[in-house]
């Protein structure tokens, strides 16, 4: 696998694990997207184990260097972190760092952190 997409994936990844734990249906989704990456079983098995690390935003950058392409990211960050009906702080406070990071407009962070709301 591409380290760009494996970086992609810690980013995912780590979402799904902000809030402590790994709902059946995000696991679904990681064990799934992990298959079709041909991601590594040793790797796969360790990041459904165990919290992972949000990648550098840098690197993240370096990966996606369109502004779509980060709102994308985004996006699909937001929609795992809402499997399981609850945006847990902890996944509001990444989702709004990485946001501020990629230069994303202020309206869209504030009408995000209205989920949690």
């Amino acid at each position: 696998m591409h380290l760009q997409r494996q970086i992609l994936l810690q980013a995912l990844t780590s979402m799904a694990w902000a809030d402590g734990y790994l709902d059946p249906l995000q696991l679904e989704i990681l064990d799934q997207v992990f298959d079709q990456e041909e991601m590594s079983a040793e790797l796969a098995r360790q990041w459904l184990r165990q919290p992972v690390e949000f990648p550098d935003v840098r690197e993240l950058k370096g990966v996606l260097t369109d502004s779509s392409d980060r709102m994308d990211l985004v996006t699909q960050l937001l929609h795992l972190a809402l499997t399981d009906r609850w945006f847990h702080p902890a996944e509001m406070a990444l989702l709004r760092r990485l946001g501020e990071d990629f230069g994303i407009d202020e309206s869209v962070l504030e009408e995000m952190d209205h989920y949690g709301a």
